[in-house]
């Protein structure tokens, strides 16, 4: 990461911090031991966010059409990392909800993508030997919290950026020709969140995880899940042209099993957008 970006963003005194309630469920249940109960504790702890959760779980995707009353039985009934994974997303999403400025970024769009990302990297990483799912869930969370902050902290030179996208000129190509992308904003976001070298390569290389050495397989995972759910108009549907499907050689899928993933993401993206718009939006 360039040093004067370090500098720039050091300097800012109102970076957000770390959602507690992520920060629990990250540290306190990476292990074995883990527990549904220890999970409980830790959404109760925030009602806000348990009422947000509960309207979550309660919609088709995750309920299946069985009414879920209490948090225990949402975890008996979704499973344990489902519930996990929804309380990753909605405190990451509860950050960022306003007005960010710009007419070609909308929160609550961008929320939306990057929980089709989040779902589409999930299922990917279960297709690819040596990645936990769950992992890569997180990572799609998180992987455009750069966007967010360039909208809210460099306004003047994403407004330079936009100029220089194209037809022929992803957004990224036009951020990397200006010396400042979102990915590295990300990426510096995920080391002062000290959320450790997997999370914070795998978003700083998710545009080009050639360059990711030993994160290239989950930075390549993101890669492609961003590039499905841009295809599939999930959410935020960027600026400029959508990038190609091309499916990383370090991940040795097969095209039919992209397919498959891609189809899959395509028919759970209606009920997906409808569980989780409403409770972005409150």
């Amino acid at each position: 990461m360039p040093p004067s970006l370090v500098a720039r963003l050091d300097a800012i005194e109102d970076l957000p911090t770390v959602p507690h309630t992520m920060q629990a469920v990250l540290s306190g249940l990476d292990s074995l031991s883990a527990s549904a109960d220890k999970l409980q504790s830790i959404i109760k702890e925030d009602p806000v966010l348990t009422a947000k959760v509960m309207k979550v779980a309660n919609s088709p995707v995750y309920s299946g059409g069985v009414e879920i009353s209490s948090l225990a039985r949402a975890i008996v009934t979704i499973g344990f990392e489902e519930v996990r994974n929804i309380v990753v997303g909605l405190s990451l999403s509860g950050m960022f909800c306003d007005d960010l400025g710009f007419d070609e970024f909308n929160a609550v769009d961008i929320w939306l993508h990057s929980i089709g990302v989040a779902t589409c990297a999930k299922m990917i990483a279960e297709q690819v030997d040596g990645l936990e799912s769950e992992e890569l869930f997180t990572v799609g969370m998180l992987h455009d919290l750069g966007r967010l902050l360039f909208c809210l902290y460099f306004p003047d030179e994403l407004r330079d950026v936009l100029g220089n996208v194209s037809d022929d000129k992803t957004l990224s190509e036009a951020e990397a020709e200006y010396g400042l992308a979102h990915s590295e904003i990300g990426a510096y976001l995920a080391h002062r969140w000290n959320l450790g070298p997997f999370i914070m390569n795998s978003i700083r290389f998710h545009h080009d995880p050639r360059k990711a050495g030993d994160y290239s397989k989950p930075a390549s995972v993101v890669y492609l899940a961003d590039a499905i759910t841009t295809q599939l108009k999930f959410g935020w549907e960027g600026v400029g042209p959508a990038p190609k499907i091309m499916v990383p050689q370090i991940l040795g899928l097969e095209a039919a099993q992209v397919k498959k993933i891609a189809k899959t993401l395509q028919e759970q993206k209606d009920e997906i957008l409808s569980g989780w718009s409403d409770v972005i939006n409150s």
